[in-house]
């Protein structure tokens, strides 16, 4: 004899049955919200454009880090005021030669795969982001200057979507502090002209695009986006559209008008029917969605 199932559960069997997701969803959240409308048929485009394209060749094989153009800040500009200033003011002078431009950087994945990039010109990135002026000072004392008086390469460890690679880097000796500045020397393979972020008068009312997302270390099934509404509008729990292999986060508001000095409330919960696993995390932009904790 057929047993009766509630109508809420009706609901949920047919929901997931048409969102055609494998695996076990017996400990689904009761919590789970699912995009409907505009803001469906609009997170149906982005994973379909996903599947198979470029962007995800890249992802799954190539170099994808977060964020693209990393850099790492001396330890020793917390407690030299002057040179920090000097630094975010563009009032940096050269006292050294550059290494000679050209060859290829190895990126070391922990499957033990490597790939091989072209290495950036470190006078390029000295000329046009720590020598030019800026128009006005930033940070005070306004009047500090600081040397470079080393440039050699190195490596650091780099978040990307295949793990914690480890990354060619140049670093920046600076005159009076113990650490280097580092910037990372290949560039990412990212298809380039993504928006990181899709425009809010492009989506349905009360939808708002999501920039960060995070981990729930209690619940594999959880993540919590930020999202940027333009109107400032409180946020509501985020909706979310997932396949076999991706998840599309539906950022919700209230879309009435907040006060945009409060930044909080623009956190939204995200829950989902199975674990994450391997499966990408978009926005409706069709961009991965940063992890600035890693993926």
């Amino acid at each position: 004899m057929l047993r009766r199932l509630p109508s809420a559960a009706l609901l949920l069997v047919a929901l997931l049955s048409g969102f055609l997701v494998p695996g076990d969803t017996s400990f689904a959240p009761t919590d789970v919200v699912f995009p409907t409308g505009a803001a469906l048929e609009r997170a149906r485009q982005v994973a379909a454009a996903w599947t198979g394209s470029e962007s995800e060749r890249i992802w799954r094989t190539g170099y994808y880090p977060f964020p693209p153009q990393q850099s790492w800040l001396p330890a020793d500009f917390g407690s030299n005021r002057g040179a920090f200033a000097a630094f975010l003011g563009n009032r940096v002078d050269l006292g050294t030669d550059f290494p000679a431009p050209g060859g290829l950087g190895t990126v070391s994945f922990p499957d033990g795969r490597t790939s091989f990039l072209p290495l950036t010109d470190p006078r390029s990135h000295y000329e046009q982001y720590l020598a030019r002026p800026r128009d006005t000072c930033t940070s005070e004392p306004c009047d500090t200057r600081i040397t470079v008086t080393a440039v050699r390469p190195a490596t650091r460890p780099q978040t990307t979507s295949r793990g914690t690679a480890t990354v060619p880097v140049w670093e920046f000796d600076l005159a009076g502090l113990q650490e280097p500045y580092a910037i990372v020397a290949v560039d990412s393979q990212e298809p380039t002209g993504l928006r990181y972020t899709e425009d809010d008068e492009n989506l349905p009312p009360g939808v708002s695009d999501v920039s960060y997302a995070y981990r729930d270390y209690d619940s594999p099934r959880r993540l919590e986006g930020d999202q940027a509404p333009r109107n400032c509008a409180g946020a509501l729990p985020g909706a979310v559209y997932e396949t076999a292999d991706v998840l599309v986060l539906v950022g919700r508001t209230t879309g009435r008008p907040g006060d945009c000095e409060a930044r909080t409330g623009r956190h939204s919960r995200f829950a989902f029917t199975r674990p994450l696993d391997d499966r990408v995390v978009l926005n409706l932009a069709g961009r991965p969605v940063l992890f600035p904790a890693g993926p």
